[in-house]
């Protein structure tokens, strides 16, 4: 039987767009509890997206077979190479290579990312195989529950590290984890529940309507912006990328997400990748053409006019780039498939 297709790449586009938000503050020159509320609660659904998509997709190739996963994590050890590379004159320009060690470079390859929207290479990297030597050593529930345990670590070292710092204990581990990893949205505590949910959610759909579906989104997106500003004015936050109603919120709308049945497009995947990959370059050609033109007040200190010309033309470089270059190599397309072979079925993320 003719397996039905997933029309999942226009969500990258929206996740990826959403991620240019988080580093644009869009909203900012408006309200800042109202640009905290979109930029640092509700756009933080853009990395999960990405991620259960991979799990969709990836894992259960991986768990049938290793070689797909090493195939998988050298494609993008690739991709993120070339980003290491196209991002190094702007390290070296803002001075972040000075005074480093040899250890520090270590960290910053194989943890930070070298650049501050690179993380997510090596924590793709990381997380992926560290929930395909758990899925694979345990039962599912049980593998549930550590993956879960991993992200309520990981969420007292983030949103809620405020209660964390009050007690001597846990402030001293979290004192070591943050030696090796800046940060708890990593590839051990962040990346494998996301990973995790969107392998189940493969076989195990919500048995809800497409109306049920979107009430239960719109209660979990407001009950995650209530959390978010509940920790943002107590100022519990060391980070703002975990929150506990994030798990439910990407439940409910990956689920509506695949219960869209359409062809995939390669095109919108590389898009999508290249926006992500892109947009601080545009972030930074953005600010230096409104020095040059003298136009500071309506390009940068008005926060939604430099999201839009940030986001648009990242967007239109995108689109250009793919068409000239990706369509062909497809070097970038990670996130996405080959062209749909001739019998209707994309060999998604291979």
């Amino acid at each position: 039987m003719k397996e039905k297709q997933i029309s999942i790449d226009k969500f990258r586009i929206i996740a990826a767009i959403l991620i240019i938000a988080i580093h644009t503050y869009p909203l900012i020159s408006i309200n800042e509890t109202l640009d905290f509320a979109f930029t640092h609660v509700f756009c933080r659904i853009g990395v999960p997206m990405f991620l259960m998509i991979t799990g969709y997709f990836i894992l259960p190739k991986a768990i049938q077979d290793r070689k797909q996963l090493i195939k998988y994590t050298i494609k993008i050890a690739k991709v993120y190479l070339i980003c290491m590379i196209l991002y190094l004159p702007v390290n070296i320009y803002a001075g972040k290579l000075k005074g480093i060690d040899a250890i520090g470079i270590l960290k910053e390859i194989l943890i930070n990312g070298t650049f501050y929207h690179l993380w997510y290479f090596p924590a793709l990297i990381l997380g992926i195989w560290i929930t395909y030597l758990i899925v694979k050593s345990m039962k599912n529930k049980k593998s549930a529950i550590v993956f879960f345990i991993l992200f309520v670590i990981g969420l007292f070292g983030d949103s809620y590290y405020g209660i964390s710092e009050k007690i001597d204990l846990t402030k001293n581990i979290y004192n070591f984890i943050f030696n090796i990893f800046n940060y708890t949205r990593n590839g051990l505590f962040f990346v494998p529940i996301f990973i995790y949910l969107g392998y189940i959610m493969k076989d195990k759909k919500l048995n809800i309507s497409k109306m049920q579906n979107l009430i239960f989104i719109v209660i979990s997106i407001i009950l995650m912006i209530l959390e978010g500003l509940t920790l943002y004015y107590l100022k519990l936050q060391r980070h703002d990328s975990m929150y506990i109603m994030l798990i439910p919120t990407m439940i409910f709308i990956f689920n509506l997400i695949i219960q869209n049945k359409n062809e995939n497009n390669r095109e919108l995947r590389n898009i999508s990748t290249m926006i992500y990959i892109l947009h601080p370059i545009f972030i930074i050609v953005v600010r230096g053409a409104a020095k040059v033109v003298h136009l500071e007040n309506l390009m940068i200190e008005n926060s939604v006019v430099h999201f839009l010309l940030v986001t648009i033309s990242t967007i239109i470089f995108s689109i250009i780039f793919e068409k000239i270059c990706l369509e062909r190599t497809g070097i970038f397309g990670h996130f996405g498939t080959k062209r749909n072979v001739p019998n209707g079925h994309g060999d998604e993320e291979k």
